[in-house]
């Protein structure tokens, strides 16, 4: 122990003498291990923490696909449901959930002394949350009379409506708000961490702030293909997902054979862990982020690597002499290990600083699609692993110059006139400075091919012009709006007030807008196969007014738009599903089989073609289109076609609607562009952090390539300065230091390109509208790489070329 105390006091006195290199090799550390620890909490948070749920690694989301290449969805027909109740058994139980439309929820808040308010709504059944294991902190769960149809109007509060609107008042639970100008008795408050986590596809349901009992009318319950719950399951304790796959398996084949309906559309279940269906769509990112910045870390430690190497030769006559006056070498390879552990932790503890402040950007720079952002956080297992690549640090950039010490020959050193590096030596550092460049070059196409796809995606065309559409959403009290005659009406005299505004030119109603989410399914057929397994060919379903894709910009390709005379038997399809299903002829005056065989109403007439709008994700065109039109709905949005900027709107916008109902709650008014950049903040997350790491790995592999050619330089100072001395030109050895560093460029790119590719396949899945082989992308790399390198040389070069050959033969 007290060996290593002298060597701990040793180090710090060292430090002391040469602050600058103790600085700068914490600083290099603390880079490396602070961004990479700031990636590993959002891995940790996102990926690998259990969802805040009771035992959640037994929670399961219940998928239903309908055929090879159709519907697949978290989304179960009420029926079904009711089955799963009934005859699975590796389950405790099943809950589901729904939107709020489906007890005819606006989500219209009025009272408290507020404006009215439009929240999220969702319903639930009554054992909802305790099969989450949520208990509420006020008030009690739903109770089984609560689901009754037609039940009691009750209601539970999330934590942040209740203090937001409500004041935090514990009172509240017992006492009435009115909803959708109905009172709803309070029975409860959500705790205030409580976030329903789900996957991006889950059908209707939402993370809320007002929740509902599903008092749905099982007697009078739609087909078995008509999906519109969420349904969750508990495992028993003794049962695995291998188990409770097998026996969903089972109940679908039975399902198939009781119900032809089923039958036609070779209806699947799946049992998908609720963990992995919650994490899945952020997964490929943020595991590909915690590899480029672990090439980071690499960089950082090949330069603190090379740091110490030139500090072990500068110090040979001192480990020669305390080699010479007893000490084993064995002893001083544990004094640089000690450097090398206290350096570590101080870049450790240096890190965990900066990560501390990376994460505040990290957070603000996270994309609203990142599930559990408000779990990034440092705690014990970021401790635990900001500890674990420290000590790896330690080794990694250790290793190098303890060898360098441990060979040290002491009747060398002492009888060498100054310090001088070894041909052994000069490979040791020249391969560093290769892995660093080949490091960065995988970083540096990772990012280029990443600025490719976000510049493709910023030039895709959605189907709409985002830039001269405002839009907001509203929903009409049915207690004022009782029957579609009078919500047409109000559509109609608004549709004239907003029309007459400046700087409007068209106003149109839909049901939703494109990029807010998935929607209701349209099955369709238009041949005896698609006729006889119905549900084998579905489109995204939205009905809209005459005038909306006038007012969004959207291209008619055939035929027309709706008018105000249309009924519901004429659709508009998009140019997809045309051509799926009028392959090389005119779809308009077509008749598209809309209903099962033998439904009343089972055809529609197709009056227009449109564009392929992309109304779930910009990166690749999902399902075909089909559009009726708009008849009085209790919820749409509406888009405004502009001359000028939409915001110049907003104002004039929310005082014609104030005007014509005050009692109306006007939600997310805002330029059609908000829910484009929303679609683009994922791909901007990730190529923000990608860009960040490439030019930090650069900057960092330029530093590295900068002080091997300078040191390399100053062990050469003699031998520069007779080639000067007997008059070769200056240009000449300049130009010989740059051969020298443009090998090792040439090397490393040799190295960087291959292992490039493969990485760039693994990012496969981030790409749009460019290769994981591309090769102007991979040509810019090596080119950037190049020409930093020939900069990191040149400097040095320049300065060595201008050595006065006197000097130099003196210094020795």
């Amino acid at each position: 122990m007290s060996d290593v105390l002298r060597d701990l006091v040793f180090t710090l006195r060292t430090w002391r003498k040469a602050p600058g290199f103790a600085v700068v090799t914490v600083l290099t550390l603390a880079l490396g291990i602070g961004l990479t620890a700031t990636i590993f909490s959002a891995v940790n948070g996102v990926l690998l923490r259990p969802l805040p749920y009771a035992q959640p690694e037994k929670l399961a989301n219940i998928w239903v696909d309908l055929g090879v290449g159709n519907q697949s969805l978290p989304a179960v027909t009420p029926l079904d449901f009711r089955d799963y109740q009934q005859r699975a058994k590796t389950f405790e139980s099943f809950a589901a959930a729904s939107g709020g439309n489906v007890v005819g929820a606006a989500g219209v808040v009025t009272g408290g002394g507020t404006e009215p308010e439009r929240v999220a709504v969702s319903t639930v059944t009554a054992n909802f949350f305790s099969l989450l294991g949520i208990e509420p902190v006020y008030g009690r769960q739903f109770e089984a009379n609560d689901e009754v149809f037609q039940g009691p109007p009750v209601v539970m509060l999330s934590y942040r409506l209740w203090r937001r609107r409500y004041g935090g008042d514990p009172s509240l639970v017992g006492r009435t708000i009115e909803l959708d100008g109905v009172p709803h008795a309070v029975v409860g408050v959500m705790p205030q961490e409580f976030r329903l986590l789900l996957p991006a596809e889950a059908f209707l349901v939402q993370d809320s702030e007002i929740w509902k009992p599903l008092q749905f009318n099982y007697t009078q319950a739609p087909p078995r293909n008509f999906t519109f719950f969420t349904v969750f399951g508990r495992l028993r304790s003794d049962a695995t997902f291998e188990q409770a796959q097998a026996e969903m398996t089972s109940i679908a084949s039975q399902l198939r054979a009781e119900h032809p309906i089923h039958e036609s559309s070779d209806m699947r279940i799946r049992v998908v862990p609720l963990q992995h269906d919650v994490v899945k769509a952020a997964r490929p990112a943020l595991l590909a982020l915690l590899g480029t910045v672990a090439f980071v870390l690499l960089i950082a430690c090949a330069n603190v690597a090379q740091l110490l190497l030139a500090r072990g030769l500068s110090r040979e006559r001192e480990v020669a002499v305390r080699t010479a006056l007893g000490a084993s070498r064995w002893r001083i390879v544990r004094q640089h290990a000690t450097e090398s552990v206290l350096l570590a932790i101080a870049g450790s503890a240096a890190g965990l600083a900066l990560a501390s402040a990376c994460l505040a950007v990290l957070r603000a720079l996270a994309p609203a699609s990142l599930p559990r952002a408000e779990s990034i956080q440092i705690d014990g297992a970021v401790l635990a692993f900001t500890a674990a690549i420290g000590a790896v640090t330690a080794l990694l950039f250790g290793v190098a110059p303890a060898i360098h010490w441990h060979r040290v020959d002491p009747s060398q050193a002492l009888k060498a006139t100054s310090s001088s590096a070894t041909a052994a030596q000069a490979r040791v550092r020249n391969l560093l400075v290769i892995a660093e460049i080949a490091l960065s070059v995988v970083l540096v196409v990772g990012a280029g091919l990443l600025i490719r796809s976000f510049v493709g995606l910023q030039r895709v065309r959605p189907g709409f012009q985002p830039e001269r559409v405002l839009t907001f959403q509203l929903a009409l009290p049915r207690v004022a709006y009782q029957n579609p005659d009078a919500r047409r009406q109000f559509t109609r005299v608004l549709e004239e007030r907003l029309r007459a505004l400046p700087g409007v030119e068209a106003v149109g109603f839909v049901s939703q807008l494109p990029l807010t989410g998935s929607g209701p399914l349209s099955p369709y057929a238009y041949d005896e196969s698609t006729a006889r397994n119905w549900e084998s060919a579905t489109a995204d379903g939205r009905a809209a007014s005459p005038d909306y894709f006038r007012s969004m910009g959207t291209r008619l390709m055939a035929g027309r738009f709706f008018n105000a005379d249309d009924r519901p038997n004429v659709i508009i399809i998009d140019e997809t599903l045309a051509a799926r299903a009028f392959p090389g002829r005119s779809a308009v005056g077509q008749q598209l089989q809309v209903s099962p065989t033998g439904s009343p109403n089972m055809y529609s007439e197709v009056v227009g073609v449109i564009e392929h709008m992309r109304i779930l994700e910009l990166g690749r065109p999902v399902r075909g289109l089909i559009f009726r039109p708009l008849f009085g709905p209790p919820t749409f949005s509406v888009t405004i076609g502009t001359q000028g900027t939409p915001e110049s709107l907003i104002g004039p916008v929310h005082d014609a609607v104030r005007s014509l109902d005050p009692q109306l709650a006007i939600d997310r008014l805002q330029p059609m562009t908000a829910y484009v950049g929303d679609a683009l903040a994922q791909s901007r997350f990730s190529l923000m952090l990608m860009s960040l790491f490439g030019t930090l790995a650069v900057v960092l592999a330029a530093i590295g390539m900068y002080g091997v050619i300078s040191y390399s330089l100053t062990q050469r100072t003699r031998e520069i300065g007779i080639r000067l001395a007997l008059g070769e030109p200056p240009a000449r050895v300049r130009n010989l230091i740059m051969r020298q560093g443009l090998g090792l460029i040439g090397l490393s790119l040799l190295i960087g390109l291959p292992i490039a590719m493969v990485v760039a396949m693994m990012l496969r899945d981030l790409l749009y509208q460019v290769t994981p082989t591309d090769v102007s992308t991979y040509a810019i790399a090596g080119l950037l790489l190049i020409v930093v390198g020939i900069l990191s040389c040149y400097v040095p070069a320049h300065r060595a070329s201008r050595i006065v050959p006197v000097l130099a033969l003196r210094r020795e």
